[in-house]
């Protein structure tokens, strides 16, 4: 008897142990909403509702405390729906939500979002999803408790519903709680809701594993194939790969939270790896869409999580060049194989064979040029047009463009500090980043895709300045998405005054004028350079009311009239300017509701920024002075005016005056770039000679100073590249001097000795390129026909290095055409571009070389021309050879002659 009660016993405690282990542990949500940012978003509504201001009261919550308040303009209707985003779990009984609620009327009703994954609504091409119901507020003008729970019943009945609506074959399968909701109506009119304590309890993830009503027990990738989806009506695929009625903003993600990329104004990540669970179930909960590679194969795990995913990304770590294409079309029929519930639109980012790709993919992605290459506002627009024209409206094209510096650059800049003990690169130039932004709207993308190669929060003071000037630029771009989305590019207006290029949108009510500095020296970019900009109007236009939207508000300018017209007259334009003309006198309002809802994250953001770069330069020219590798007289008075005029903007900072504290804070920011403009002037003294040394390009003007000495011709050795003078005719060959050629169906190029026009000595090397069509040849990787390597020197790790080379040029008249120098350390995106250069010109590399490694110097030909190059030097960093310099003896005890003291 003792025995089998022992026996019990153990089988109690072994199954009361499995069961422990077994159970998925029930998640809970406790949130005070007393913090920035806003936890509550307006889903929909059936009475034309919107927000019109949202923050938070800091003693407006239950019992004194803070809390979320919203304010609500709505029609007549019956439901204004603000969702508290959660990771999809469960629908089960268990699954509980209350929140405290205070409005001047009583109505307002809270429930849980319950959504079909598979159920696709063909007007709004998402997920179908549900409402479930519990309490109302009951209680005007005092806090109140309203829950809801128990909702698998009403879930049942809701299902019925929806079969009824969709038909009887609609698939209902997987659903998944994903949103706390409360319908926030309680009439027409001007309305305010308070809302504090949102708890839910009973969360239990759907990647669990728990078979409910509405999840089957089994799966397997059997169930998954083609053939077997006839036995379940098939989904709605989603029509377009970018959001409809959005310039869709996407980050390259880099192990960043999805909530605080939500934050920065980012609408979507392009991933590096196919996505797993967590990173859906993170994505649903932040309202994030997903650009990912697709998996090798359908996952069955995560086939109910795939809601957040818009399309997916071929091509990553691949160039999709000409070689691709092949390899390209074998993957997406592979990808159209694949059942419906994993069918979405198919994106990448082709570097040629435009049209190849234009009739596999269903959206492209066209990168811009690395800034450092100093492309003008011209040029980059004229290629991008050029490919929009090969493409037509066949299909979406969204913007890529580089959020941070060229990693190749980072890295050398970062080996050269820690090499020198100087500090870490604390900034770039952001400005740069600002206008191709902006300049791209001109064409109208569909999307902005911002390249990163490195996390923002990293914790490096360069990741926190490129997270809030990304927060900056989106928020200006969706104060003007709404404009840009419908128009169509028309021919600006001339110009007077500043060096701006202008683009003009015209919709059917208003036209867009979006000016960008053209002062610019590589990445480095002036405000108005001291200078007003004229914007010059013809008649018909001189009739129209213009706004300024630069900072944010609805600011009205009066033009001047002129005997051809009128004109209009930024004082201090910034780095971009942005104005509306209008016959309606009402589009004053609705800039003013655009520009409202952005206006305080952006006026912070830039005080900011503009406040670190004046700190910044006033550090950057105390350590140039001291380091005497700037004078003192050349000291600029710029950073003291920067620095007064922050001084005068701080009590409206402080007061929350957001127009003038966004007006001040541009002011200072163009007195410190003038400034740093003049420092980088000093700390290089080869300019104007076309040089790439990576702090200045980087704009990392401290760890430059200490690297002045560079900058001088003493201390360099011997030139190790021994064939670079180009002087014999056997040069070209095995461990020698490489040629290489592409393009040969349209372009004829060749590559000879010539003895006659060198530089210096008997021979130089002279190449050439020449259409075999009419049609000229495009820029950029498209266009690059010849390649000419040099032989490999050997260079340690740690050594600083310098490449010299003359050259000129003839032709290249077409955008992103040139020469283009460069080397196997900082590769092509470091390289200098050379074009109209008819005489002699000496070009100029510093490296610095991270790890030991064979450094090859590089010269590509782009585009239709001719280039010669002779005396190729590689040299390294000697500092021992350079002579000592004479030191004064000072006198000691023991110096002959003098008696020793005492």
């Amino acid at each position: 008897m003792q025995v089998r009660q022992a026996l019990l016993i153990t089988s109690a405690w072994i199954a009361g142990v499995t069961w422990l282990f077994t159970t998925p542990a029930i998640g809970q949500i406790y949130d005070s909403l007393d913090a920035y940012p806003p936890r509550w978003h307006l889903q929909s509504s059936d009475c034309e509702a919107r927000v019109t201001s949202q923050g938070h009261l800091a003693d407006g919550g239950v019992n004194g405390g803070a809390c979320e308040n919203v304010t609500l303009l709505s029609g007549n209707g019956s439901e204004v729906l603000l969702v508290y985003p959660i990771e999809p779990v469960q629908p089960l009984d268990d699954l509980t939500a209350t929140v405290s609620v205070m409005s001047a009327k009583k109505g307002a009703r809270i429930g849980l979002r319950v959504r079909y994954p598979y159920l696709i609504d063909p007007d709004t091409s998402r997920p179908v999803s549900v409402v479930v119901y519990g309490a109302s507020y009951q209680s005007p003008s005092e806090f109140a408790s309203i829950g809801v729970g128990a909702i698998e019943r009403p879930l049942r009945l809701k299902s019925v519903a929806v079969r009824t609506e969709y038909g009887s074959k609609a698939d209902l399968q997987d659903a998944y709680v994903d949103g706390v909701v409360v319908n926030a109506y309680s009439g027409a009119g001007r309305s305010a809701l308070r809302i504090d304590n949102l708890r839910v309890n009973g969360l239990i993830p759907i990647s669990e594993g728990i078979a409910t009503g509405n999840r089957p027990e089994e799966k397997s990738i059997l169930s998954m194939r083609p053939g077997k989806q006839n036995e379940i009506t098939p989904t709605v695929l989603l029509a377009n790969a970018f959001e409809a009625g959005n310039i869709t903003r996407i980050l390259q993600h880099n192990g960043e939270p999805l909530a605080w990329i939500r934050s920065l104004g980012f609408d979507a990540v392009l991933l590096s790896k196919p996505p797993d669970a967590e990173i859906l179930s993170e994505a649903i909960r932040s309202r994030i869409l997903i650009y990912a590679p697709p998996p090798t194969s359908p996952n069955p795990e995560i086939q109910a999580l795939l809601e957040p995913i818009a399309a997916w990304y071929v091509g990553t770590n691949t160039a999709l060049d000409s070689r691709q294409v092949d390899d390209t079309t074998r993957t997406i029929q592979r990808l159209k194989k694949w059942p419906s519930r994993w069918q979405r639109p198919i994106i990448g980012a082709p570097s040629e064979s435009w049209r190849d790709y234009a009739s596999l993919l269903n959206a492209i992605i066209d990168d811009l040029p690395h800034r450092v290459r100093g492309l003008n506002a011209d040029e980059e627009l004229a290629q991008m047009k050029q490919r929009r024209q090969k493409l037509g409206d066949r299909i979406p094209v969204a913007v890529g463009i580089d959020s941070m510096p060229p990693l190749t650059m980072l890295r050398q800049v970062e080996a050269i500090a820690e090499a020198i003990g100087a500090p870490e690169p604390q900034r770039f130039h952001w400005h740069a980043m600002w206008l191709q932004a902006m300049r791209s709207l001109e064409v109208t993308p569909t999307a902005i895709l911002f390249r990163s190669s490195r996390s923002l929060t990293s914790g490096a003071l360069l990741d926190e300045q490129r997270a809030m000037a990304l927060s900056y630029v989106n928020r200006m771009i969706a104060m003007i998405s709404p404009w840009v989305i419908s128009a169509t590019r028309m021919t600006p207006p001339r110009l007077a005054g500043a060096n701006y290029h202008c683009t003009r949108l015209k919709t059917n009510q208003a036209d867009l004028l979006i000016a960008t500095s053209n002062a610019h020296r590589g990445s480095e970019v002036l405000a108005g350079d001291g200078k007003t900009l004229d914007i010059l109007l013809t008649p018909a236009d001189a009739a129209k009311t213009a706004w300024r939207l630069t900072h944010f508000s609805a600011e009205r300018v009066t033009p001047e009239l002129t005997p051809l017209g009128a004109r209009l007259r930024i004082v201090s334009p910034d780095a971009t300017e942005i104005l509306v003309l209008s016959s309606d006198p009402a589009m004053g309002g609705h800039a003013s509701l655009s520009s409202q809802r952005f206006a305080r994250q952006a006026a912070l953001d830039r005080w900011q920024l503009a406040t670190n770069l004046v700190e910044q330069s006033v550090r950057h020219w105390q350590t140039a002075t001291a380091a005497r590798a700037a004078n003192r007289q050349s000291v600029s008075n710029l950073v003291a005016v920067a620095q007064q005029t922050l001084a005068e903007a701080e009590p409206m900072f402080r007061s929350g005056d957001i127009d003038s504290t966004l007006r001040m804070a541009c002011r200072a920011d163009a007195w410190a770039m003038r400034s740093e403009w003049q420092l980088a002037e000093a700390l290089m003294p080869d300019w104007p000679m076309q040089v790439s040394c990576p702090p200045v390009d980087m704009g990392a003007s401290e760890i430059q100073t200490i690297w002045r000495p560079l900058m001088d011709e003493r201390g360099w050795g011997r030139n190790l590249l021994t064939s670079g003078n180009l002087d014999t005719q056997d040069l070209i060959g095995s461990e020698r001097w490489t040629f290489g050629k592409r393009l040969t169906t349209s372009a004829q190029s060749e590559l000879l000795h010539i003895t006659r026009g060198a530089y210096e000595g008997p021979g130089a090397l002279r190449a050439r390129v020449t259409s075999l069509s009419d049609e000229a040849l495009p820029g950029g990787y498209e266009g690059t026909v010849v390649q000419i390597q040099s032989p490999s020197v050997r260079v340690s790790a740690g050594r600083a290095i310098r490449i010299d080379a003359k050259v000129r040029t003839l032709g290249f008249g077409g955008p992103h055409q040139g020469l283009l120098m460069y080397d196997s350390i900082g590769g092509q995106p470091m390289g200098v571009l050379i074009r109209g250069q008819a005489d002699w010109a000496t070009v100029r590399l510093y490296r610095h070389a991270t790890e030991e490694t064979e450094v090859h110097v590089m010269f590509e030909l782009i585009g239709g021309g001719e280039a010669t190059i002779d005396e190729v030097e590689l040299r390294v960093w000697e500092p021992a050879a350079i002579p000592p310099t004479p030191v004064t003896r000072p006198i000691s005890d023991t110096y002959p002659g003098t008696p020793r003291r005492q």
